[in-house]
């Protein structure tokens, strides 16, 4: 990781899962008024006239990102269209384009990014509707081998998306001008995790506003804490201690026959609720057991099957199906509804989450991370949900200067202006009531793995199996089970990776 990346690191990815435009009014970055371009602070200026800024004056984080350059040529394009591709499933019209200021934060942030990317470079910012994420990864696979131009990027379901890439649909991002992955408003991921060789078919930017929102935590209630003299979870974490066997204890120790019927229902009251979905395929990365990782000298290897797998199976399994506290349902948001309802102590969930459910929680809130596996795992870990956007170009592309600059600028405004927006607003200020919250939800984002044996998977690897097992009626040996699957997967794992080899 470069050094500017390193100072940007809490807001760097900040890119989730619902429309944005609904986390309500804010003062940050935003003007009360319609402006044509975004708002400037003295920073900015500077930045723009090549003035140093007062050495005496303390500079804000939304100062400091906007005096990171993004080195784009001054050009117009003479009233071109730049058009983006999307999917109702990940974001889709909301978090490209904004019609008008409205008052809210974050679409008003949009609205300006778009304005003045327009007006600097002489472009209109165009959304072309998908569909559902399966439907537009058709679409877009239709439009281009027909090569019809009908849009410029692609960003959509990073898990769809990339069954497009396994059709050699994409172009390698490497070769398209103007982009700068050491930039901050480039994932490290994307050179770290989804490049090899040189190749890398999927990015992520922040103009790809789903990834921070889609990011695995956990939320707890703070004052059932309190009333059952749990430690503070901050403190655990902190320590190191927050592991499944800790949070085992809490979900036995809470645990209350609220309706007093003698049976486990939706009426008690649990230590831990969730959903049946990637809530629980979350855990096989929070345990530090990815799909693939790089030896020493940089060459991805496949490490999914083993013992720790087993082991952290028969753990998950332990927590989530034989333990009293346990709370789960197989719709989404079904852990977070219990919250909202007072119902449980802690719950599996996304970070946004707070945006949709937690608006009239009346009991101050806590976020931390998916617990380790044991306390000698060395750091948390977690997964972005895979509907969260990834950014790909079509091999059709005709203008890949045009596409090369607006992608660029885009994703570099979108890290000045709309992520603060979004994520110290939305997030930290208003759905987080102390800095304490602000630093573990921190901890989430920069805890987030971007696997390549899950960007890549497109439900035929082995990226499904954990939730698949740990959501059956019966517990099912995960050896045998693997044992089964084997040949497929690592088949369809050896044409990912050649995928990265052809030339």
């Amino acid at each position: 990781m470069t050094a500017m990346k390193k100072a940007a690191a809490l807001v760097l990815l900040l890119s989730m899962l619902l429309p944005l435009a609904s986390c309500g009014e804010s003062t940050a970055n935003t003007d009360s008024q319609p402006s044509s371009q975004p708002a400037q602070s003295d920073a900015s200026q500077n930045a723009a006239s090549g003035e140093e800024p007062d050495e005496e004056k303390e500079l804000t984080p939304a100062e400091q990102r906007m005096l990171v350059s993004d080195d784009l040529p001054e050009q117009s394009f003479d009233g071109r269209t730049f058009t983006v591709i999307g999917s109702e499933s990940s974001g889709g019209e909301t978090n490209i384009v904004s019609a008008e200021m409205t008052g809210e934060g974050v679409n008003d942030a949009i609205y300006k990014r778009n304005a003045g990317v327009e007006e600097r470079f002489g472009t209109k910012i165009a959304y072309l509707e998908g569909g559902a994420h399966r439907d537009c990864a058709t679409k877009v696979a239709n439009a281009i081998s027909s090569g019809d131009g009908s849009f410029d990027l692609i960003q959509f379901h990073v898990v769809s998306n990339s069954g497009n890439a396994m059709k050699g649909l994409y172009l390698n991002w490497y070769d398209v001008p103007h982009i700068n992955f050491e930039k901050p408003w480039w994932s490290d991921s994307t050179v770290d995790d989804l490049t090899v060789h040189g190749r890398a078919f999927l990015a992520v930017g922040d103009f790809a506003l789903t990834t921070v929102g889609s990011t695995y935590c956990m939320f707890y209630d703070k004052a059932e804490v309190v009333n059952y003299q749990i430690e503070d979870p901050y403190d655990t974490v902190k320590d190191g201690r927050w592991t499944l066997d800790h949070l085992k204890t809490i979900c036995e120790t809470v645990y209350t026959d609220s309706n007093g019927n003698g049976t486990e229902d939706a009426e008690d009251y649990f230590g831990l609720a969730s959903d049946q979905q990637s809530n629980y395929n979350t855990y096989l990365w929070s345990c530090d057991n990815p799909i693939f990782t790089r030896d020493s000298s940089g060459e991805l290897q496949y490490v999914y099957y083993g013992e720790h797998l087993i082991d952290v199976y028969n753990s998950c399994w332990d927590l989530l199906n034989e333990r009293a506290g346990v709370w789960s349902v197989m719709d989404h948001g079904s852990g977070m509804d219990a919250f909202s309802k007072y119902h449980t102590l802690t719950c599996n969930a996304i970070l946004s989450g707070a945006i949709s459910y937690l608006a009239d929680f009346s009991h101050d809130y806590g976020i931390i991370p998916y617990p380790k596996y044991d306390e000698a795992q060395a750091a948390y870990k977690s997964m972005v949900d895979g509907s969260h956007e990834a950014m790909a170009v079509g091999k059709d592309a005709a203008d890949l200067d045009f596409i090369g600059i607006m992608t660029e600028a885009l994703c570099a405004e979108s890290y000045k202006t709309v992520l603060p927006a979004y994520y110290d607003v939305c997030l930290k200020t208003r759905y987080a009531s102390s800095p304490k919250d602000a630093e573990m939800m921190d901890l989430c984002v920069n805890a987030r793995v971007f696997d390549l044996g899950y960007v890549y998977d497109n439900w035929n690897g082995v990226a499904f199996f954990f939730q698949e097992l740990l959501r059956a009626d019966t517990f099912q040996d995960i050896t045998s089970y693997y044992k089964k699957k084997e040949k497929m997967a690592t088949k369809y794992y050896d044409k990912v990776l050649a995928l990265f080899d052809e030339q």
